[in-house]
């Protein structure tokens, strides 16, 4: 709290990662939208940041703002602590805790040198902040002046009229095809920077040999002042025509341009608009990934894949489950051109996965589980309390996301899911009177309780796996079932579901 407070009012505009009211969408929208007509992007990646900060560094830095030498004391003690593996303790003599809770804020503090450093660079760039006027352009620009002049003047229906009004387009159709800036402008430079963490990306209108000069600047800079390699492969200069990937999105340079209708101080014209702006796009292969991760199925051919282990789950916690998934996936990719499209084929392999697992938990058939959870447009399970009263939970639709709100900060959160399969409390679930693993009602139950689910992380048998998929280290079981468990002769549920 007393480094966030310190901290936050000198770090840079340019800074993304973990900050308040900052995220990977407030950085991608700031490149979106002011990184128009970039002409090269110049990449870096640092290699182990985390793992490479110098501490002897980071403490000068921190004892610029910080005259306590008992609260450094206590950052250097936590710096220092080192790990315990394997039952060892091993001393830690660079970089930060990795999950430590300061961690983040350390490494903010330490790059915000480079921060100041590009700062300065881009205030040093020689050259000029506008580009020239086109005189081509200028020339058409006030012949079209002179004619609405000559327009005013003129007679309604007369074909001195006509006339005027057919040069006004032709000139108006030759302006379309002229740039109103010298794209060539020798002395116009401009240099953008964006940092997320430790991942950041600078883009450089002006010719590559200086943008060469800057990149090698600032690599000297990274090693000579703050200790920090930079990977050579992952590192380099691309043009505009090509992709560079950065958190998580393909992005590029648009080359066309759109024409559209508009109006300008009372006049109805056309205007050119999209040509150069940055464009975000869905790596297909972060789609697949994702797919395989989560065992929707196979990529290529779109055949779903049923997920046993979610069948022991009810309805409505499944479909909580698979929404809670594509949710959190399609509220990050918000921001990319060709949203719908780009995740229609992860929508159509989600969805088959979806119903085979509903159609295995209910044992049926994929087609007579789609007809049963179809509300006409959407899908959804319904679920009665016990005062009678119907409750929907709907399945999750692409269509929900508001793409306009895509600046939330909450977007940095990985989505939970499993929070949702905690269903009823201990007492409720005893009362439900049927056991969590066999499905068998009525009779004598009993509660089977590990200490912690870290316990069990291996997942060895069966019940283990059902807790560790569940989030919970309780689970309600016949005596039958409980004591099979105990001597480790409990059958596989899954062959009892292929049945």
């Amino acid at each position: 709290m007393i480094l966030k407070e310190m901290s936050e009012p000198v770090f840079k505009r340019d800074s993304h990662g973990f900050r308040p009211g900052r995220s990977c969408h407030t950085a991608l929208n700031e490149m979106k939208y002011t990184w128009a007509g970039i002409k090269w992007f110049i990449e870096f990646d640092i290699e182990g940041f985390f793992d490479n900060i110098d501490y002897q560094i980071l403490l000068g830095l921190l004892q610029r703002k910080i005259d306590d030498g008992r609260f450094l004391k206590v950052i250097k003690k936590m710096l220092e602590a080192g790990y315990m593996e394997e039952w060892q303790y091993k001393p830690t003599y660079s970089g930060a805790p990795q999950g430590g809770i300061i961690s983040p804020i350390l490494g903010n503090i330490y790059l915000h040198e480079l921060d100041c450093f590009v700062e300065d660079l881009i205030d040093s760039t020689d050259g000029a902040r506008h580009r020239r006027n086109n005189p081509e352009y200028t020339k058409e620009s006030n012949r079209v002046k002179y004619l609405n002049g000559k327009l005013r003047h003129a007679a309604e229906g007369s074909r001195a009229r006509e006339m005027l009004l057919e040069e006004k387009r032709q000139t108006q159709r030759r302006m379309l095809d002229i740039s109103s800036k010298d794209q060539y402008d020798p002395n116009y430079r401009k240099l953008q920077y964006c940092r997320y963490a430790d991942d950041f990306v600078l883009g450089f209108i002006g010719p590559k040999r200086e943008a060469e000069d800057i990149a090698e600047k600032i690599i000297t800079f990274l090693r000579e002042t703050l200790k920090l390699n930079i990977s050579q492969e992952k590192s380099g200069i691309k043009h505009h025509a090509e992709i560079i990937r950065f958190l998580g999105y393909d992005i590029t340079v648009r080359s066309h341009e759109k024409i559209v209708k508009t109006r300008v101080n009372g006049t109805q014209c056309k205007k050119r608009t999209v040509k150069g702006k940055m464009t975000l796009y869905i790596p297909e292969e972060k789609l697949q990934k994702f797919a395989d991760k989560n065992g929707y199925g196979n990529w290529e051919t779109l055949e779903g894949m049923h997920r046993w282990f979610l069948c022991q789950l009810s309805e409505r916690e499944i479909t909580q489950h698979y929404s809670a998934e594509l949710r959190g996936l399609a509220q990050y990719y918000a921001l990319a051109k060709h949203f719908s499209k780009a995740l229609g084929k992860l929508r159509i392999l989600w969805m088959r996965s979806y119903l085979k697992t509903m159609a295995l938990k209910n044992k049926t058939s994929v087609s007579q589980i789609e007809a049963t959870l179809n509300r006409g447009n959407y899908h959804a399970v319904r679920v009665w309390d016990r005062e009678g009263k119907v409750k929907e939970y709907t399945l999750f639709r692409l269509k929900l996301i508001n793409r306009e709100k895509a600046r939330s900060v909450e977007v940095d959160l990985p989505p939970f899911t499993f929070h949702l399969t905690s269903g009823t409390e201990l007492q409720s679930r005893m009362n439900a009177n049927k056991c969590e693993y066999c499905k068998k009602e009525g009779g004598y139950f009993e509660i089977h309780h590990e200490r912690k689910l870290a316990d069990i992380k291996d997942g060895k048998t069966k019940v283990e796996r059902m807790m560790i998929a569940r989030r919970r280290k309780t689970l309600v079981l016949c005596w039958n079932c409980h004591m099979l468990q105990r001597t480790g002769k409990l059958p596989d549920y899954r062959m009892e579901l292929r049945k």
